[in-house]
């Protein structure tokens, strides 16, 4: 993961700095074109504004993501006791427990290691116990797994990249090169089994999808890889942003977990 993390921020760098480079010779004459005799200011400018903000996304991606949605400390026990036992089940330190003010039912992941946060909707508290659980052990297993290492870095660095339209592009290829469908189908499986409530796990996809679907949620798109389903309206250049595998498909799968039996809990970093 942290290898993913470092070619994410590489190939921004190395964007911004050609785009420098093509601005300096443009600006210093076709003549700098062959023998580069023109004066060079903005590559190497772009390299160390890119470079400063790769380290600033790096460092700071997780309060960014918190503060976004205006989440607050849980000080509801019931939640963070299915947190803290989820987490000691994935053999993980337990995370801080955030509650975002949103009535849409969902749930996300960030930070890593001792300083990992699981941050829940007040929409998703009205789901019943099992459906709860189902979704916290998810976002525990993308903990686990260090998904959220390289989904924090791409998911804030291609949001300040969206607000320039020439680099929509570049936000686009970061998001689908860090994050594939398939840390999704990890985190559904494996959550499930964490949890032992694959049943669970589908009823709370199908009800969180139909609320989204109702009632999506405002917003950068670029944050939607972050969430459990996709809780944003697709429309235009959205649909470029979309990281998630379809609801149904993933309900699916889980269904299928019911029928073949459920094996026993794993460990936090047990793959495929």
């Amino acid at each position: 993961m942290a290898t993913r993390t470092a070619g994410i921020a590489l190939l921004f760098i190395a964007v911004a700095t050609a785009i420098g480079f093509v601005i300096d010779l443009i600006l210093s004459g076709m003549s700098g074109l062959f023998g580069l005799s023109g004066i060079f200011f903005f590559s190497p400018l772009f390299f160390l504004l890119s470079l400063l903000l790769s380290a600033a996304v790096h460092l700071y991606a997780t309060g960014i993501i918190i503060r976004r949605y205006h989440a607050k400390l849980s000080e509801d026990k019931n939640l963070n006791g299915m947190v803290d036992r989820m987490a000691v089940n994935a053999k993980i330190p337990t995370p801080r427990v955030y509650i975002a003010p949103i009535d849409v039912p969902n749930a996300f992941a960030t930070g890593r290691g001792d300083k990992a946060s699981v941050c829940v909707t007040e929409g998703l508290l009205s789901l019943n116990k099992g459906e709860k659980e189902s979704v916290i052990a998810h976002e525990i297993r993308h903990i686990a797994n260090s998904d959220t290492l390289v989904q924090d870095f791409a998911v804030v660095l291609a949001n300040l990249l969206r607000y320039t339209v020439v680099l929509i592009p570049l936000a686009v290829a970061i998001l689908k090169f860090s994050l594939s469908e398939r840390r999704e189908y990890h985190a559904d499986y494996y959550g499930s089994r964490l949890s032992g409530k694959p049943a669970d796990m589908a009823s709370a996809l199908g009800k969180m999808s139909e609320t989204a679907r109702q009632n999506p949620m405002g917003g950068s798109p670029a944050y939607e890889s972050i969430w459990t389903i996709d809780p944003f309206k697709r429309e235009g250049l959205a649909r470029m942003f979309s990281t998630h595998p379809p609801t149904a498909r993933r309900a699916k799968r889980l269904e299928d977990m019911i029928h073949e039996g459920m094996p026993e809990t794993p460990e936090a970093t047990e793959l495929d």
